[in-house]
């Protein structure tokens, strides 16, 4: 039985989309705080949610709460009303083109450096591309690190093809920081394991839809690094856990509530996906650890992303029945609780 380290929990509310919704949504919520003398504000960030969940009992010792990264309130997912000209299409994109969610995965890289090795970094925050940071620092540790990251989305979004809207995509963000990682060779494709990929790359992968011989941006990047060794399990193969995790080395764990997007979760930043009912959900975290204890091998660090905090509040007036809080408690539970990743070895 390894020593057990200290776990430190600290958030990161990074929210750099440029997306004509997402900014009509800041500007919203801006206007709401404008016309009202007062609002009850619980959570400005996931990581308030997650310490308001999970912060109820009395935790372990080994378990420190640190705060959170300081991020300009314009980039953040509630900003202040004074921010309200500068939240525009226009000058997130110049901030992400600027390679901004670059300059913060590296800030979190050089905090978990210095504020918490040779702890274990938990963090809890938005754009997933700051999960990069995480795995930057921890590599430094643990050259054979292996990543899992449950996901709806294969993060490699090919650059020189451009975003969604076919704008040029040569900065780093959540769309494709996994490409940069791999491209770097900061994490090698066979230690990358990518597990809950929407079904429809996984038809046109398999010649199941008509795509008259022709792939899609998403599928020919997952084709692309799928053959160099990257392990990605599709969601279909997850619900019937008709797979296996063969762990070599100590294991970093990213979530992405959009895995469980539009079933179990309605409170994740992307919700253009049918994700994983509650049930599968929490199987898979559950198949997960065990895959962890089973290598003999520690959890190093964890991470949970891609949360929305206007839907988490909205969600709680209108009775919707999100599982946000349930699964919150049950990462909690199994990966950071005194039987979770401080004991795992």
């Amino acid at each position: 039985m390894r020593m057990v380290e200290q776990i430190k929990i600290f958030g990161a509310a990074l929210d750099a989309l440029s997306s004509v919704e997402r900014v009509n949504l800041k500007q919203a919520y801006v206007q709401h705080v404008r016309n009202r003398t007062f609002i009850e504000e619980r959570f400005k960030d996931p990581y308030d949610f997650v310490r308001d969940v999970a912060g109820r009992k009395v935790l372990n010792h080994h378990i420190k709460w640190l705060g959170k990264i300081p991020i300009p309130s314009w980039l953040t997912p509630k900003p202040q009303r004074s921010d309200s000209s500068r939240l525009s299409v226009n000058s997130l994109d110049k901030f992400l083109e600027s390679d901004g969610c670059w300059d913060y995965a590296v800030m979190v890289a050089d905090y978990i450096n210095k504020r918490i090795c040779p702890g274990i970094p938990v963090m809890i925050g938005v754009d997933h591309s700051l999960t990069g940071g995480s795995i930057m620092a921890l590599t430094r540790r643990h050259p054979n690190l292996n990543v899992v990251i449950l996901d709806a989305h294969f993060d490699v979004m090919n650059s020189e093809r451009g975003d969604e809207a076919g704008r040029p995509m040569d900065y780093y963000g959540c769309g494709n920081f996994l490409d940069r990682l791999l491209k770097r060779e900061i994490i090698p494709p066979e230690d990358l394991w990518v597990i809950g990929v929407q079904d429809e790359i996984c038809r046109e992968l398999t010649g199941k839809r008509d795509s008259g011989g022709r792939l899609d941006r998403s599928a020919g990047s997952v084709k692309k690094w799928r053959g160099k060794g990257v392990h990605i399990v599709f969601k279909e193969e997850v619900q019937t856990s008709h797979f296996k995790l063969d762990l070599k080395g100590p294991t970093y764990l990213s979530i992405d509530m959009d895995v469980g997007s539009m079933s179990s979760i309605y409170s994740a930043r992307f919700m253009n996906s049918y994700g994983l009912n509650t049930g599968e959900f929490l199987q898979l975290l559950r198949k997960v650890l065990k895959s962890i204890h089973s290598s003999r091998h520690p959890l190093v660090g964890l991470d949970v992303m891609e949360f929305d905090v206007h839907f988490i509040e909205a969600i709680k007036e209108r009775k919707v029945d999100d599982r946000a809080e349930e699964i919150v408690k049950a990462i909690f539970k199994l990966f950071i609780d005194k039987n979770g990743c401080a004991d795992a070895s």
